[in-house]
């Protein structure tokens, strides 16, 4: 069981990282690793902890004044003091005289520092690299929360034959309510990533952004293990809640003969978002694999020079009808190579899935890097995925 947040024990930056810049590599070490078992204790990355634990108006001296204020009156966080005590820059700033090559040396000198090893090449990549990611969760999720432990899955139980709760409550009668407990079954977690190692003589030699394009792809891997994790659960339920229920496209009068496909079936696809948003359930997510991206594209491909009737009436001065319902308008489509082939995962993005990930999940990595000759790069995500409710998924079939 972790350790409170609440017992954090709050101080001024050169007590939080006393001894992480002693130019003695023993007293160093040891302070890294303490940082590290620190951080661990309470169920956080070293980012987050250092972020509470340092007291940032600790500093101001007898004028009132903090050398971490930043130009808009601002303090810096106390992750950000420690980037800047500990001269870890994490661009280069010519104009300055700042450069990665500082952050280098100072990992090289003084190994305890190695602890924000990881959070200053993330930073790095952020300054450096500006790729899209095409798979991502956070069009897939509901909301992401950071846990220190263990959770079981939450399951929602209904006391009326009417869960929306849509109806008018009769005189005297009982309000609708749905009692949420927790189930016997935990969320299961996965680790995703990868790490780069370099030799204490690479970082010598090496400027830090070397490690940049090589940081990226492991960001980018990173996240499509995680899509893939999230999709399956999307399609087979979490142990608790069901598979999705399936449907298919020529129930709503698609045609599929002589080899027409969903992009020849734009009236089919909105009979079905109807349908759902019908029976309380609107679609404002759609998840499928390349394949239905250009299938959807090809659906939306303008042609000119055709006008219907009613646009015809309407150019000549007849009334204009607004359809402004978000049927179609509001439904995003998500790309996910974890879908099978001809399947369109249709769901609600607000009440669907929720994203849990575990705070101090690469602790261990950063105090081997401290107590070695080596630096490592780690970026490893610990996550797991749980629905929150199981009626808002269909699964549909666009191939019959």
């Amino acid at each position: 069981m972790n350790a409170l947040l609440l017992e954090i024990k709050r101080g001024a930056p050169d007590q939080i990282l006393a001894g992480l810049n002693d130019t003695n590599p023993d007293v160093s070490s040891a302070a890294g690793l303490r940082l590290c078992r620190e951080a661990n204790k309470f169920g956080l990355d070293v980012r987050n902890y250092l972020t509470l634990a340092i007291d940032v108006r600790a500093a101001n001296d007898a004028n009132g004044r903090n050398p971490y204020a930043l130009p808009n009156g601002e303090l810096m966080s106390g992750y950000q003091v420690a980037l800047a005590s500990l001269n870890l820059p994490i661009k280069n700033d010519f104009r300055n005289g700042i450069t990665l090559q500082a952050a280098a040396d100072t990992f090289s000198a003084r190994p305890g520092t190695r602890a924000l090893f990881p959070e200053v090449i993330d930073d790095m990549l952020q300054w450096s690299s500006r790729q899209d990611q095409l798979e991502s969760t956070r069009g897939l999720i509901a909301q992401s929360r950071t846990i220190s432990g263990n959770e079981l899955i939450t399951e929602a139980i209904f006391d009326d034959n009417n869960p929306s709760g849509g109806s008018p409550i009769a005189e005297l009668a009982n309000i609708p309510i749905q009692t949420l407990k927790s189930s016997d079954r935990s969320v299961k977690f996965y680790k995703h990533g990868s790490a780069i190692r370099t030799s204490y003589e690479f970082e010598r030699r090496a400027s830090l952004d070397v490690l940049t394009p090589y940081a990226a792809r492991i960001a980018r891997n990173l996240e499509i293990g995680k899509v893939k994790v999230a999709t399956a659960m999307l399609i087979n339920g979490d142990g608790v809640h069901a598979a999705a229920d399936a449907a298919n496209l020529t129930t709503f009068s698609a045609d599929l003969s002589g080899g027409k496909t969903l992009k020849d079936n734009y009236q089919a696809l909105m009979r079905f978002l109807v349908k759902r948003a019908q029976g309380g359930y609107p679609v404002d997510t759609i998840v499928g694999n390349f394949d239905m991206y250009v299938e959807l594209f090809l659906m939306f491909t303008p042609v000119t020079g055709n006008q219907s009737v009613m646009e015809h009436l309407q150019g000549q001065g007849a009334p204009t009808v607004s359809l402004t319902l978000p049927v179609m308008k509001g439904v995003k489509f998500e790309l996910s190579s974890g879908m099978p082939a001809g399947k369109l995962m249709c769901y609600s993005l607000g009440d669907t899935m929720e994203e849990l990930v575990e705070a101090n999940g690469a602790i261990s990595e950063s105090e081997i890097a401290i107590r070695n000759q080596s630096i490592t790069y780690v970026k490893t995500e610990v996550t797991g995925y749980r629905l929150v409710y199981g009626d808002t998924r269909t699964l549909l079939d666009v191939t019959a």
